[in-house]
């Protein structure tokens, strides 16, 4: 099997998210493995090529209940803080981010992210769409996470790793919180 990753921003036109898809690399004629090679494969600003991706090993005897494969939200409850208005007209300053400026801290810093779901497959081969849902400060920085994702995954530590990741985004500061999802399609 092998593991693409298709973000986006990359150009390739959907513009869901990044994309995980496994395919099956067994020829014609060649008997199937136990065990498999999975590849990472990344793109987008800055990102790395199909070259440069590492492999790691899907186990094919793991089989994945329903119960593995429900999905379900974990982390912190990501909400936007209550907003004052001033009536004597004076204005903060503050904006939301815009959507030019959220791809672009995605794309930066999705590959932890990634990364993580990966690890957290934890050699299984499982389809699904992973959902990152950040609160973005003021200041550009993350503040709270929550992950939507199957119970598999979050078993083995994906939201742990997820959070440390969206942490180290950055985003512009733009004096007003933000909301931000990212979906992530493993396939």
């Amino acid at each position: 099997m092998y593991l693409a990753l298709e973000p986006p921003w990359a150009g390739g036109g959907e513009e869901s998210g990044p994309s995980v898809a496994a395919a099956d690399t067994a020829d014609a004629g060649v008997p199937a493995k136990k065990k498999g090679r999975r590849k990472a494969r990344g793109g987008g600003r800055g990102g790395g090529t199909a070259g440069d991706a590492e492999p790691f090993e899907v186990d094919e005897q793991i089989v994945l209940t329903d119960a593995d494969r429900r999905l379900e939200w974990k982390g912190d409850a990501v909400a936007l803080p209550p907003r004052t208005v001033d009536m004597a007209g004076g204005d903060d300053g503050g904006r939301p981010l815009d959507d030019g400026e959220i791809q672009g801290g995605i794309a930066r810093g999705s590959g932890p992210v990634i990364g993580c779901i990966k690890d957290a497959t934890a050699g299984a081969a499982i389809a699904a769409e992973v959902t990152l849902q950040m609160l973005v400060g003021a200041d550009g920085r993350v503040t709270k996470v929550r992950v939507r994702a199957p119970a598999w995954l979050h078993d083995h530590g994906l939201l742990a790793c997820a959070r440390r990741a969206a942490r180290a985004m950055s985003f512009p500061a733009t004096g007003a919180p933000t909301i931000v999802t990212a979906p992530y399609h493993l396939d």
